[in-house]
Parts: C-alpha cells; structure tokens; sequence
C-alpha cells in the first residue's frame, strides 16, 4: 500500500489537512493488512507531517488569500453602513430639533485652536 492511495481518496485537501486522524485509521487499516503477512504487529499509526507538492502549497495559500480579502471586503462594508446609519439617524435628530446643530457647531469651535469664525446674529428675514 502506498500513501497516496487515502490521500488521493479524501477528495478534499481542507478536510485531510484538518482532521488527520481519519487519515491515520485509514493508513493503519491498509499497513495492517500489509504487514499481517511478513508477521508484523502494529500498534499506532500516526501522521506528523504533511508536504504538499509546490503548486498545491500555492493553490492552498491562493484560497486562504481569496477568504481573507472576502472577509475584509465583508467588514469594510458593514462599517461603511454602519456608519451611514449613524449619519441618517444624526441627519433626522437635526431636522427635528435645529438647536442640535448649532450646540454642535458651537462644540466644534470651541474644540478647535487658530481659527475665524464669522457668526451672523441677525434672525432670518423672511
């Protein structure tokens, strides 16, 4: 029996890179049928180290890659509507209530260093 014949037959290389002990009872099963006949006990069987040929290490990093964006690109979207959801709800708290807007401004301004204000008093001519 040879190695890649459960390798080969778990179809999924994210499923054997993750769970090894299936491929190690299938490597056991097929040596313990190997070796029953030169008169071999074997007791465990154990896989400590996976190589994988160039290409599928670089496949393999591809689609970590690919996930990693797609999950960025995921966040990025979320903070980008949450954000506008927090504009909306400030946009409707000004329209309902003006005075918001100047004691914001007002909080602005007073935050801020060097800078000119020109603030016109006059009530609205209507």
């Amino acid at each position: 029996m040879s190695v890649p014949q459960p390798v080969g037959r778990s179809g999924n290389l994210e499923s054997l890179l993750g769970d090894r002990t299936e491929l190690d009872e299938q490597l056991r099963a097929g040596i313990i049928s190997a070796a029953g006949g030169l008169g071999l006990e074997i007791n465990s069987v154990a896989v400590r180290d996976l190589m994988l040929p160039g290409d599928y290490k670089r496949m393999l990093s591809q689609v970590v890659e690919a996930r990693l964006q797609g999950q960025a690109a995921l966040e990025r979207t979320r903070a980008e509507t949450a954000a506008l959801r927090n504009l909306a709800n400030a946009a409707a708290l000004v329209k309902d209530n003006p005075a918001l807007f100047q004691l914001r401004l007002l909080e602005q301004m007073a935050s801020s260093t060097g800078n000119t204000y020109v603030i016109n008093t006059d009530p609205p001519v209507s």
